[in-house]
């Protein structure tokens, strides 16, 4: 899920978004007592619009959208210059 958008590059119908998404980094292996846990990330992921598609304007529906989309996020590097 996205906590925050830092991002968006649209060109035509091409989209790319940086956001920072929950659960997407390992914080902690686990042990055999404990389980693993994770943390949030900065991650960046693209997809396609449809021709007829517009991404929505307001900030909250935007996230609705990309969530909905289940899209496969990559994790930035920690020395990646935002």
């Amino acid at each position: 899920m996205i906590v925050f958008i830092d991002d968006i590059l649209q060109d035509e119908e091409h989209v790319t978004v940086r956001a920072i998404v929950e659960d997407s980094s390992l914080v902690y292996s686990g042990s055999f007592d404990d389980p693993p846990e994770y943390g949030s990330s900065m991650c960046t992921s693209s997809f396609y619009l449809g021709e007829d598609e517009n991404l929505p304007e307001n900030e909250e529906e935007l996230i609705t959208y990309l969530n909905n989309l289940d899209l496969d996020w990559e994790i930035m590097p920690k020395d990646w210059d935002y």
